[in-house]
């Protein structure tokens, strides 16, 4: 008899994206992290050569219609500390984190194709860059 290898696949952060509407044709995109106890996951802005940080990329081909405004950025304080792996000083999350982005309608409707890249890791163990995709329709 041959057993079947279980290859598990690290998760380490699960997201939440959602949307809210500030004002006429103006929404935040809300992109909520929770990560798992030992793992943290990078800020927005890091050094080069370091980890990949999390970047909200949106799909200009299929959200034409939609405008970035701002950056894209967390609503609490990172932590700071020099990453023995990439030697260097990063900016990172631990437990939860809340990413938004502003957008904005160019008309009265408008769909929004993008995604979230990041890189999680834990000690000396990183998992590689991964990506989490959204799709929103919005209305004026």
């Amino acid at each position: 008899m041959v057993g079947a290898a279980n290859s598990q696949v690290l998760k380490p952060v699960k997201w939440q994206i959602t949307f809210k509407k500030v004002s006429e044709g103006v929404y935040d995109i809300i992109c909520k992290a929770t990560i798992e106890s030992g793992w943290h996951l990078y800020d927005t802005k890091l050094p080069e050569n370091g980890p990949q940080p999390t970047v909200f990329i949106m799909d200009e081909d299929e959200s034409s219609d939609i405008e970035l405004v701002g950056e894209f950025k967390a609503t609490t304080e990172a932590k700071v500390e020099k990453s023995e792996a990439f030697n260097m000083e990063l900016k990172y999350f631990e437990e939860t984190v809340t990413f938004v982005q502003r957008v904005k309608l160019k008309k009265d409707t408008g769909k929004l194709v993008g995604t979230v890249e990041y890189m999680a890791c834990s000690g000396s163990q990183c998992i590689p860059p991964a990506e989490e995709e959204f799709e929103f329709e919005l209305k004026k």
